[in-house]
């Protein structure tokens, strides 16, 4: 049966709207990855927030490119430096562009005021409340993985923000096992649910709650932290694109190439974008966009095997 007018019509108009998409905003549209690492405190926590960090940071090189990952750790994670980059990207980012902040570290609360734990002076919540309300970047993923860190759950809601803690607020003062499970995520395949090759917030969340309550059931031990995740995004936001499925438990990042990078970025900002736009038009960009992912994907390998087969 041949294609209604109207369906070609729609796709037609469709596939320009994406060639606009890619062409303007949404092509220059970027993840900005940040990650900032306090005190462990003692060798155990240092080297765990280190595992942390890399975990991270294998993640983000597959979603982004090099300059838009930016790594504060050791005496360099100052509440000076950190402050200084954020009012940075203050002046940097625009509205399209997406920022997931990772805060891997411990946190104190007195009652009133949250505080993460650094060299020097620590920088507060309401700090932190200010800095990100500064950023133009729309949509935005805040991770803090360590004790206390509940008490920034009201702080920093925001319509197009999702927020992930590793407690449920500012009293479960304990050092935290959250911000290791979460990080395992970003490289298990057991954490890709729906099984697409990709790992959103919501994912990552839910695999490391389930392990965090797993091991105070299996130790018999009354839980000192319960995660909790704020956000309508968090289902959409991805942090972590995998090897295809039912290749194991762990699964190798997958490599991209800026043309497919781009495409991947647009279709990302599009399904975040999602709630803002008419269901049809919606459909038919996202549509659009995945067939010219697809044909990318034809094309690749048939190119592979076009060198492979060229004569010296």
């Amino acid at each position: 049966m041949s294609a209604s007018p109207i369906r070609t019509c729609c796709t037609a108009a469709a596939a320009a709207a994406v060639a606009l998409l890619l062409a303007g905003s949404v092509a220059q549209a970027a993840l900005q990855v940040v990650a900032c690492e306090g005190l462990g405190g003692e060798p155990a926590y240092t080297a765990q927030f280190d595992a942390q960090v890399a975990a991270v940071k294998r993640a983000a090189a597959v979603l982004t490119d090099a300059q838009h990952v930016q790594v504060l750790s050791g005496r360099s994670c100052t509440r000076e430096a950190f402050g200084a980059l954020l009012r940075q990207l203050s002046g940097s980012m625009v509205a399209e562009d997406r920022l997931a902040l990772y805060l891997i570290g411990h946190g104190s609360f007195d009652g009133e005021e949250y505080r993460f734990n650094m060299p020097g002076a620590d920088f507060t919540g309401r700090e932190l409340q200010s800095w990100l309300g500064g950023i133009r970047a729309r949509d935005q993923l805040v991770v803090v993985t360590g004790s206390s860190s509940g008490a920034l759950q009201e702080l920093l809601k925001s319509p197009t923000r999702v927020v992930v803690t590793a407690t449920r607020n500012g009293a479960e003062r304990n050092a935290t096992r959250f911000g290791a499970d979460f990080a395992a995520a970003l490289a298990d395949a057991a954490a890709d649910a729906d099984k697409n090759g990709s790992v959103s917030a919501q994912e990552a969340f839910d695999f490391a709650q389930r392990r965090v309550k797993d091991f105070y059931e299996r130790d018999v031990r009354i839980a000192s932290e319960h995660a909790v995740l704020s956000g309508d995004q968090a289902a959409r936001f991805t942090v972590a694109r995998l090897a295809a499925a039912g290749q194991g438990d762990t699964a190798a990042p997958v490599a991209e190439s800026p043309e497919r990078r781009k495409l991947t970025d647009a279709i990302e900002a599009l399904r975040l974008r999602k709630g803002a736009l008419a269901e049809d038009d919606y459909n038919a960009q996202l549509e659009a966009l995945l067939l010219q992912l697809a044909s990318m994907d034809v094309a690749a390998p048939a190119a592979d095997a076009g060198k492979s087969g060229a004569a010296p």
